[in-house]
């Protein structure tokens, strides 16, 4: 979960779902510089009135509007049966010197790198030498895994019981020796108890993708990036796909933005996630090479049939509940055909990629902006159905009396968004899912209704009643039934007592998933948290950890590691992921002493700015 892109949790929350926050910019139909597009060719049959060639105009234009010629850009490819129908730059690589984005710009692959980390990981299981089911100890004896047995596969498929606040590794270098490894978190790391035990939940792990690279290295005596690159980038001549080094100069490397509004900003390299890449997020690439990656997933060239369906099989855990989630990509489907996908989401760039494989369909989509009105996920969603002619419809709502709307509200839990409310106003219905704005639900059907920022569509079943039932919803990820539920009472906090001791302990600066410094401080008999630049908050204990806010919308859990020191908080806001944020000024160390030292200094480690993506 960047981000983009995909936001994506724990499951039994909503893991997939990004951000919203606006509607869809006004379409341009200006043609950007660099690249233009193909003519379509191979028979792209868009149901309704879309012609091939209009699908392509079409695509054309939707990414157009959003990409203005003015702002940082994106680069998009579309493939279909094999052959390019659309391969084009929007926007710009570089702002400040109005460099256009071309088609050929290298961007951040952020998340799209963990297909690759996982292709790596099956071609040496192909070579017997290793398993994906060989414990992790195997290959890193000195890890600690705190007594669970943590195999290879449930480092692939975000299942090993991590702790979440592992999340938080900043593995940046903090002073001069940039580009060596220096592990800031250290034993702090090592020290955090496991959240759950492997195989009992969904749990989107940037660290255990590093600890893969880790593996790699360790296999293979080689370096990540040169393994990556003598057996996927080379064989196929991804010449264009580079193991992120800030220092290094690479020809046509867009530059990565930040934008809020109409205001678009830097990114401060002091805060990049890019800095130190790995396989999480470690990868730089084009369309282009994107497409070669493609095509060589239709056949044997890298990986065979068996290690093929291992990737694209939705891993299931313990009790047999299905992730939704193979090794390095998403798992859905659009009406029967097979979709494959992945977010990706760092400082300054977001991307996305989307194969259909029985419509032989690609869609990857860079982007130097970290955020646009319309997410990643529901702009590549729309191209791609386009693609492969069955186009998502457009908007068109009915009426339906406000006495029949009032039969829907009420409080629902489903497998997968966890527990909602349907209200109403002025406007017609809102769904507050956990993470999210109120969603606007448009009417389609009296009982059936969509969303405009999001491929969902909402369907409501009514009881004897007369009230709803049950809603289900759906996309191309997400097929939850939500039942009804007698709507949660706001319990009363109790506020407890505690000592100026115990709450000293917990007062001291934090860093949280997206970077911010925030203080918190001893404020008589409680806690004030203050975000750097922004206004303190104050919060309340109800116990000897968790704290809240006076309203109890935001609660603030304090986590201690093996050792009883004060490791970091998880804040979780109305309901929605919990999100992590580390204790700053731990002590240094200059090696992983879990790996020899003859390969720690080799190794390179970062995380994803969540996804959500």
């Amino acid at each position: 979960m960047s981000a983009d892109h995909g936001l994506m949790n724990e499951r039994g929350r909503s893991r997939r779902l990004p951000a919203l926050r606006a509607c869809l910019a006004i379409l341009s139909a200006a043609v950007a510089a660099g690249g233009c597009a193909a003519t379509l060719t191979s028979g792209v049959r868009a149901q309704g009135s879309a012609s091939p060639v209009s699908a392509v105009a079409e695509i054309d234009t939707l990414l157009a509007g959003i990409y203005t010629s003015e702002r940082p850009g994106a680069t998009a490819i579309v493939v279909k049966d094999g052959r390019v129908v659309l391969r084009k730059a929007y926007g710009l690589a570089n702002v400040e010197l109005q460099a256009p984005m071309r088609p050929e710009s290298v961007l951040a692959l952020a998340s799209l790198s963990k297909a690759f980390t996982a292709a790596g990981i099956l071609k040496l299981a192909e070579e017997g030498r290793l398993s994906v089911g060989d414990e992790i100890s195997r290959f890193l004896p000195n890890y600690p895994t705190h007594g669970s047995t943590i195999t290879i596969e449930h480092l692939l498929t975000h299942t090993s019981g991590l702790n979440a606040l592992s999340e938080t590794s900043d593995l940046r270098a903090v002073n001069s020796q940039e580009g060596k490894l220096i592990d800031v978190l250290g034993d702090w790391v090592k020290d955090l108890p496991p959240d759950a035990a492997p195989g009992e939940r969904w749990a989107y792990s940037n660290w255990g993708y590093n600890l893969l690279g880790a593996i790699i290295e360790q296999v293979t005596g080689q370096s990540y990036a040169d393994y990556l690159r003598r057996q996927i980038f080379e064989p196929l001549g991804m010449s264009h796909t580079y193991y992120a080094d800030r220092r290094q100069i690479i020809p046509l490397r867009a530059t990565g933005y930040d934008a809020q509004a109409d205001t678009v900003f830097n990114v401060l390299p002091s805060r990049s996630r890019i800095f130190l890449p790995s396989g999480a997020g470690g990868l730089l690439s084009t369309i282009d090479d994107l497409a070669k990656w493609d095509e060589a997933l239709y056949g044997d060239r890298i990986l065979n049939a068996a290690s093929k369906t291992k990737m694209f099989t939705p891993f299931r855990l313990n009790d047999g509940t299905s992730t939704g989630y193979g090794y390095g990509w998403d798992i859905g489907d659009d009406d029967g055909h097979r979709v494959q996908e992945h977010a990706g989401g760092t400082t300054g760039f977001v991307s996305y990629l989307v194969r259909m494989p029985d419509d032989h369909v690609l869609v990857a989509i860079l982007s130097n902006r970290a955020s646009t009105a319309v997410p990643l996920q529901t702009t590549a969603h729309r191209v791609a159905a386009l693609a492969a002619g069955r186009p998502i419809p457009e908007l068109v709502a009915v009426a339906v009396a406000a006495e029949d709307l009032d039969k829907l509200i009420g409080t629902f839990r489903g497998s997968d968004v966890g527990t909602f409310a349907v209200t109403r106003d002025q406007s017609g219905l809102l769904a507050q899912i956990p993470g999210f704005d109120k969603v606007p639900l448009v009417p389609v059907g009296p009982l059936t209704f969509r969303t405009r920022l999001l491929t969902w569509t909402f369907v409501f079943d009514v009881g004897a009643d007369g009230r709803a039932a049950r809603v289900r919803i759906r996309d191309w990820k997400l097929d939850d039934r939500a039942e009804r539920v007698a709507p949660a009472e706001q319990r009363p906090r109790t506020i407890i007592v505690l000592d100026a001791v115990q709450l000293d302990a917990l007062a001291g600066e934090y860093e949280s998933l997206n970077g911010v410094l925030v203080r918190v401080e001893r404020a008589g008999d409680h806690l004030t948290v203050t975000p750097t630049a922004q206004p303190g908050v104050d919060i309340y204990p109800s116990s000897s950890t968790e704290f809240f806010t006076k309203d109890i919308t935001v609660q603030y859990t304090f986590v201690r590691d093996v050792r009883g020191s004060v490791a970091g908080y998880l804040r979780t806001a109305g309901g929605g992921r919990p999100v992590p944020a580390r204790r700053v000024g731990l002590a240094v160390v200059r090696s992983l002493d879990w790996m020899p030292e003859s390969r720690s200094h080799e190794l390179f480690l970062t995380w994803r700015l969540s996804d959500d993506r």
